[in-house]
């Protein structure tokens, strides 16, 4: 019953975002051989449910934690025209962190610290490192969540090197 409980309130705390029909559109984009929408909902929960263990604003880690990932096109595939630096700018990891800022600001009201929780999460990839507690859950439970699909929902190990193996 405790878990409900935990669940009920994390849904009264973000259902407008979970709800948007801009943010439902992550739905159709794959992250990790997973939905984005998934993901950043995992990402929301776990993050505010750290942030209240440790008696943080877990309200406002949640609302940051669940906008994190907040862009509206898939990036696999997507043709980089920029040479030396101006190409890294154009990879995935180093820029979708401000798209999914400005999208967070254009359809919610987000405070500075939410920003810096969102612009933040892929530290160390984005040189500046977060400049508060709550960017620095949001930043960790993101990469347990991407570890946590990359090794056990996306990957399955043997049946995919089973699949390679016949194939060879």
């Amino acid at each position: 019953m405790e878990t409900k409980k935990y669940y009920d309130e994390f849904e009264t705390i973000v259902g407008d975002i979970i709800t948007h029909s801009e943010f439902q559109k992550l739905r159709e984009i794959d992250h990790h051989g997973n939905g984005l929408y998934e993901h950043s909902v995992a990402v929301g929960y776990y993050s505010y449910r750290v942030a209240r263990f440790l008696g943080m604003d877990y309200a406002s880690i949640a609302r940051g934690a669940t906008l994190h990932d907040f862009f509206l096109e898939s990036w696999q595939g997507k043709v980089k025209t920029g040479k030396g630096l101006d190409r890294i700018k154009e990879m995935h990891g180093f820029s979708h962190p401000k798209t999914a800022l400005e999208n967070a600001e254009k359809y919610f009201d987000i405070d500075e610290r939410q920003a810096d929780m969102i612009v933040k999460h892929m530290f160390p990839l984005t040189p500046v490192p977060p400049a508060n507690l709550g960017s620095w859950v949001v930043t960790a439970v993101d990469k347990f969540v991407a570890t946590h699909e990359l090794v056990f929902k996306n990957t399955q190990p043997i049946k995919r090197l089973k699949s390679m193996m016949s194939k060879a």
